[in-house]
């Protein structure tokens, strides 16, 4: 089924299908709206016009850079049969995989060659422009906690996790545990998810975390992941951060505005010179 044409590619609705669950992880929804479809269908849009620039500039990848990039994929599973689960769910296999990966390094070497960090910005500049935004510089409070993740949602899921928590009596039975039982990526660092404010994790989970103290290990949490047992290893409250601490910081994202900008300007200009049809009843 085709979903959209731009020019003369078809971007089917597996594709679709395959970047709307992206788009949703972004926004953190569990059902798509119509702002999350049409986000979805304008950035393989955009993608497919940035593709076909960079392909007439003549770029390539070499072949070490995909295979060190699709190692780091796999390091995301804790199995081979993890891998092979999430690639036949998305309608993908290796040579798939491969050539996705290959399309996204040549479009962002694209992107970094064309539009390149390079505004120079004083140091004068920088301190006014901090002066009259410390609004902006003030952090929020932030917990850093580590997790131990049971993918699944039912009664046998919760047993698990129960069973788990009242054999856990310290801190380190967490890590040790969580390095040995934990589904998540992160069971490779003890479960360790570091630092990270309100709004970056699920409410289930973030409410939870928020409220514990120092060490204090949660009874099981729901979320649309599994059951979790949480716990806090630091906190870090809000404070407003000074000039020389994010000058660096604020340079590099007045760059990053700069160049995004200029991208932006050029993805509308491909979009009014391409041919762009999208059949929105099938979104």
């Amino acid at each position: 089924m085709i979903v959209a044409i731009v020019n003369d590619y078809k971007i089917s609705f597996e594709e679709y299908k395959t970047e709307l669950e992206q788009v949703l992880k972004k926004m953190r929804l569990q059902q798509p709206n119509k702002e999350s479809k049409a986000k979805a269908i304008e950035q393989l849009i955009n993608a497919y016009l940035l593709l076909n620039e960079a392909k007439k500039s003549g770029l390539e990848i070499p072949v070490e850079d995909v295979e060190n990039r699709v190692v780091d994929y796999m390091l995301q599973f804790n199995s081979e049969e993890g891998i092979k689960n999430t690639l036949t769910n998305n309608n993908f296999d290796y040579s798939a995989l491969r050539n996705q990966i290959r399309i996204e390094l040549l479009i962002n070497k694209y992107v970094k060659n064309s539009f390149p960090k390079n505004k120079d910005i004083s140091y004068n500049e920088l301190e006014e422009i901090y002066n009259k935004n410390q609004e902006s510089f003030v952090t929020q409070v932030m917990v850093k906690a580590s997790h131990i993740l049971i993918k699944r949602t039912d009664e046998d899921g919760l047993r698990k996790v129960t069973e788990i928590r009242e054999s856990i009596e310290s801190a380190e039975d967490f890590y040790e545990i969580a390095s040995e039982c934990s589904e998540c990526p992160s069971c490779c660092d003890s479960g360790n998810l570091g630092y990270f404010t309100r709004g970056k994790m699920v409410k289930e989970f973030e409410d939870v975390a928020f409220g514990l103290e120092i060490n204090q290990i949660s009874e099981p949490v729901k979320t649309p992941f599994g059951y979790h047992l949480i716990m806090v290893t630091d906190k870090k409250g809000s404070y407003t951060a000074r000039f020389e601490e994010v000058k660096d910081a604020l340079k590099q994202r007045l760059q990053q505005i700069e160049s995004e900008l200029k991208l932006i300007k050029h993805i509308k200009k491909l979009r009014v010179l391409a041919d762009i049809f999208i059949y929105e009843e099938l979104l």
